[in-house]
């Protein structure tokens, strides 16, 4: 059984299996709410793909020049490189591979916050 909590004060609404539910609000700490029986979940959890689902690309950041093709190879024997005009750009499948191949290249991955808009 599926019980939906729905604070009067605040309208915070969440689901709790099993019983689960709180004795006031998680948000507000009010103890006006309602409790309802449910079925089945009414609240759909959105999957989401972002870093778990394949994307191939060529990363433009990760190329190399012709010149340092063969280092590149040596270092991240993994990866599948190919040519564009005057340089060599690997093959990234998904973010864990991204990550890995940066690491190897001594690369950090900036945090979102570090790139604030036009003020």
């Amino acid at each position: 059984m599926i019980e939906e909590f729905s604070c009067k004060t605040c309208d915070f609404i969440e689901e709790y299996p099993n019983e689960d539910s709180p004795i006031k609000c998680p948000e507000c700490g009010s103890k006006w709410y309602l409790l309802k029986f449910l079925k089945e979940p009414r609240i759909k959890i959105p999957f989401v793909s972002i870093g778990y689902k394949d994307s191939p690309r060529y990363s433009v950041t990760l190329g190399v020049s012709e010149t340092q093709i063969e280092a590149a190879k040596r270092l991240s024997p993994q990866c599948e490189w190919k040519r564009f005009g005057h340089s060599f750009r690997p093959l990234i499948k998904n973010r864990a591979e991204k990550k890995k191949l940066m690491k190897q290249c001594n690369y950090e991955e900036y945090e979102p916050k570090d790139f604030k808009g036009k003020d």
